[in-house]
């Protein structure tokens, strides 16, 4: 355990080391945030609600989005595969402790510095400006500290199983660009799940995608927190799962295609 704790250390330090893509990273934030919350107050200077959302609800998503995005998407997500393509991923197999666990545990790191020097800051100061529904009690704000922390998790997990193609394919950027297309849509970031129509709607509030971004939000404005951070917490057992299987999977017959 002391291994993997030393790993989430490491990675937390070396994102901290990138001032200049973080300080980037943040105001590019921003400019988006503000563009949202622009189009939303626009959009809720007509209606009261939309989706069951009212104003409050819209902005919370919003800065949550922004503060989660980097973390979803984040900078380092090519690393793992271009190391199984180039065969750099065999040395770490040469390495005391799980494969698995030292990606995760490094990747959480990183996540964590991303998810303090970047996610809160822009869900802090945002709120001093606009009526975002954040929580305020001790009890609501670890919880929402625990979603964002498992969103983490899920987002490693996620990016792992888009990655797993570089096991078994020579270029594996095509999978990962049409699979991110789906998680654009059905994780919510491009609209609230909320606004989404039927079926799709369910999928997206109840699906695995939904550990990203639609949980999050609905713990911080306190809408069934709990019953939404145990779908969360289910989600990611059900992810690390398929993760290991696809781990174990694929070392039973490990191909470099560029090494």
């Amino acid at each position: 355990m002391a291994g993997y704790l030393g790993l989430f250390a490491a990675g937390f330090r070396r994102q901290s080391a990138y001032r200049w893509a973080l300080a980037s990273g943040m105001a590019a934030n921003v400019f988006f945030g503000v563009f949202r919350t622009a189009a939303f107050l626009a959009l809720y200077r007509q209606v009261e609600r939309a989706g069951g959302l009212d104003v409050a609800d819209a902005l919370t998503y919003v800065w949550i989005l922004q503060a989660v995005f980097g973390v979803a998407f984040a900078p380092w997500q090519m690393e793992f595969p271009e190391s199984v393509r180039s065969g750099d991923f065999v040395v770490d197999l040469l390495r005391p402790g799980d494969p698995l666990a030292r990606l995760a545990a490094n990747d959480l790191g990183r996540s964590t510095f991303f998810l303090l020097a970047r996610g809160v800051p822009q869900i802090l100061v945002p709120g001093l400006f606009l009526d975002l529904r954040l929580p305020t009690a001790p009890p609501g704000i670890a919880l929402l500290a625990l979603s964002l922390f498992l969103a983490a998790a899920a987002a490693f997990e996620i990016r792992f199983l888009l990655s797993a193609p570089a096991f078994w394919t020579a270029d594996y950027r095509g999978w990962m660009a049409m699979l991110f297309l789906a998680l654009w849509l059905v994780g919510g970031f491009i609209l609230p799940v909320e606004y989404f129509p039927g079926a799709l709607r369910w999928i997206a509030e109840n699906g695995p995608l939904a550990a990203l971004l639609a949980v999050p939000v609905r713990v911080a404005t306190g809408r069934d927190a709990l019953a939404a951070l145990a779908l969360q917490l289910v989600w990611v057992a059900v992810l690390a799962t398929a993760c290991r299987a696809v781990m174990t999977g694929a070392l039973r017959r490990l191909v470099a295609h560029g090494g």
